[in-house]
């Protein structure tokens, strides 16, 4: 039992608390993934436990946003320029 005590001492931080941010930072909401994908018909929750996964399928979802923002704006520009040049002929 002495050497448990021991482990504990030696380390100040709690796992629990090694999740929590500094004092100037905002707390950090958890990653619902049912959110995220509302189209799902499964519980990604439960499918995908992981944090560094969460992460990872939060940023997918963010940059596939970017992406359709860009892509968007291009055709935007693109119609922009042929209504332009319909419109000089």
């Amino acid at each position: 039992m002495d050497k448990l005590e021991d482990k504990t001492e030696n380390n100040p931080v709690a796992p629990d608390d090694a999740q929590l941010p500094s004092a100037g930072q905002p707390p950090v909401e958890p990653i619902v993934l049912n959110k995220l994908f509302p189209d799902a018909h499964q519980d990604l929750d439960a499918l995908f436990p992981d944090p560094n996964m969460k992460n990872l399928l939060k940023e997918i979802v963010e940059s596939r946003k970017r992406n359709e923002r860009f892509v968007k704006k291009i055709n935007i520009e693109v119609a922009t320029e042929v209504t332009e040049e319909e419109e000089s002929e």
